[in-house]
């Protein structure tokens, strides 16, 4: 069963709200992802990548952090008032990207040290309590958007499809926390295949391309 609700993750009052939700109608909850992002949302002119890194416009980064590292904080810290904490048992998947060497895109690289970051200190804060923060990577993704974006030869064997189950499933999950790891490292660690039967290298072939 699924319960689909529409929710602002940058506004503290929708997410309390739907933290609420929750309670009232499951009593607890396993497993929260936060993969909120609203970083390329709002119009192009605002996403569009300056000529120096002093023309990139300023909304682009705020957009970014909001949309990422504060939304990952907000949920996360609601859910542990509210569900998590007291039993003492859940665990928090934050999904987001590597820092690389070199570095990319100059707002795109700062927000996601931001959500990594959060997932090593929450990770750090809750170890005593048994609660797991993890972050995962994924590549490539195949989503309604790029499957309209790209022929469908182009995606096979490819693109990754999300799916946490293995993760959740984990009796040891804690020896994860803080980690930021790739969807192909878990991929190969739980022996699990995508929803296509492979097991996509996307951020090996990328690391590849860039050496």
């Amino acid at each position: 069963m699924a319960l689909g609700l529409a929710c602002d993750h940058t506004d503290p009052g929708q997410v309390r709200a739907l933290i609420r939700r929750v309670a009232q109608d499951y009593g607890r909850l396993d497993l929260l992802v936060n993969n909120a992002w609203g970083g390329h949302d709002p119009t192009a002119a605002e996403t569009s990548h300056g000529a120096e890194v002093w023309d990139e416009p300023p909304e682009v980064l705020r957009n970014m952090l909001l949309g990422g590292a504060y939304s990952d904080s907000l949920t996360s810290l609601c859910v542990l008032r509210e569900l998590i904490g007291p039993a003492g048992q859940g665990r928090i998947v934050c999904t987001t990207w590597h820092t690389d060497e070199p570095p990319g895109w100059l707002p795109y690289e700062v927000s996601k040290a931001a959500k990594n970051r959060f997932v090593y200190a929450l990770g750090d804060k809750l170890r005593p309590r048994g609660i797991p923060v993890i972050g995962v990577a994924p590549g490539w993704m195949r989503t309604e958007l790029m499957e309209r974006a790209h022929p469908a030869g182009e995606l096979d064997g490819r693109t990754e499809t999300p799916h946490y189950a293995a993760l959740a499933a984990d009796p040891d999950a804690l020896r994860h926390t803080g980690r930021i790891l790739d969807v192909s490292e878990l991929a190969e660690l739980y022996g699990v295949t995508d929803l296509d039967g492979t097991q996509p290298q996307w951020y090996r072939e990328h690391r590849a391309g860039r050496s």
